[in-house]
C-alpha cells in the first residue's frame, strides 16, 4: 500500500520534533528506542450520548506480546524516517488506510518502558499525538454541525446512530499481521476498560487466559494508556467547548 504525498501541518509546539530518529535518540540517550502513537477522534457533540469517539485497533492473535489487547494505532519509529513526525504518519497509514494532515498536540510527557525483558532490556519512550486525517478532517468543525441530543434523560443509541452512520464512511484499512478488529470508543467506554498492566508495571500484571475471563468488551493494555486516553479526551472535550463558545453553538 503507497502512500500519496499529502501536505501536513505541524504546530509550533512540536517543531521540536521534526528531527531524524537518530538526533533524537542522541538528545535522549537513556532511550533505546522510540515508539510513536497516533489518537484520532471521530466528530461528536458534547450534548450527545455519542460523544466525540477514539479510534482503538485489536492486536492480532498472533503477537507475542497483549495479543487480542486494544491500543491506539502506533509503533516503532524507524531509522529511514525523515523525521520522527513522519514516522507518526507512516505507521498511521499502515495501520489504518488513513492520512495524517495536521498534528493537533502531544499528549502528556510520553510513556517510559522497558522491552524484550528476557533478553537484554531496551528502554523505550513512547510519544502520543492527537491528529487529524484527510478521511474525516477536522472533527471538531464536524461535531458542531451535528444536531444535539437535549434530552439526554430518554436519549438512547439512537442518538448515536448519526455518527455511527457518519464512520462507516470513513474505510479503515488494518494490517492483519498486526491488528484484527477496530471500534471507536466513548470516553465513558474507556474508564469502563479493563486493563492488562497497572500503572508503571514492566511486567506482565496477569496472564492472557485470566484476562480473557473478565467480563468486558474493551480490555486495553495498560492503565498508562488509560490514562493517556482520558487526558486526551480532556483536552479534545475543552476544544469542543471553546470552539462552540465562540460560534455560539454550545
Amino acid at each position: 500500500m503507497s502512500q500519496a504525498p499529502i501536505q501536513i501541518h505541524i504546530p509550533p509546539q512540536l517543531h521540536h520534533h521534526a528531527v531524524p530518529l537518530s538526533k533524537f535518540l542522541d538528545q535522549n540517550q537513556k532511550y533505546n528506542t522510540l515508539a510513536i502513537g497516533a489518537l484520532i477522534f471521530s466528530p461528536g457533540h458534547l450534548s450527545s450520548p455519542a460523544g466525540p469517539r477514539l479510534l482503538l485497533v485489536q492486536r492480532a492473535t498472533t503477537e507475542r506480546a497483549f495479543a487480542n489487547l486494544w491500543e491506539i494505532p502506533g509503533g516503532a519509529a524507524e531509522l529511514s524516517d525523515p523525521t520522527i513526525l513522519h514516522s507518526v504518519a507512516r505507521e498511521v497509514f499502515e495501520e489504518t488506510g488513513l492520512r495524517l494532515t495536521r498534528f493537533v498536540r502531544q499528549i502528556g510527557d510520553g510513556e517510559e518502558f522497558r522491552v524484550s525483558p528476557k533478553e537484554k532490556p531496551k528502554r523505550c519512550l513512547k510519544l502520543s499525538f492527537e491528529i487529524h486525517v484527510e478521511e474525516i478532517g477536522n472533527p471538531l468543525l464536524a461535531g458542531l454541525q451535528q444536531p444535539a441530543s437535549l434530552d439526554l434523560e430518554h436519549s438512547d443509541e439512537h442518538s448515536a446512530k448519526p455518527v455511527l452512520e457518519s464512520l462507516k464512511n470513513v474505510s479503515v484499512v488494518l494490517d492483519p499481521e498486526e491488528h484484527q478488529a477496530f471500534q471507536w470508543v466513548t470516553e465513558e467506554e474507556v474508564k469502563n476498560a479493563i486493563c492488562f498492566l497497572q500503572l508503571g508495571e514492566d511486567s506482565f500484571a496477569r496472564n492472557m487466559a485470566e484476562i480473557a475471563q473478565m467480563e468486558g468488551d474493551l480490555k486495553l493494555v495498560s492503565e498508562d494508556l488509560r490514562q493517556m486516553l482520558l487526558k486526551a479526551f480532556a483536552l479534545h472535550n475543552a476544544d469542543i467547548k471553546r470552539l462552540g463558545r465562540d460560534m455560539g453553538a454550545v
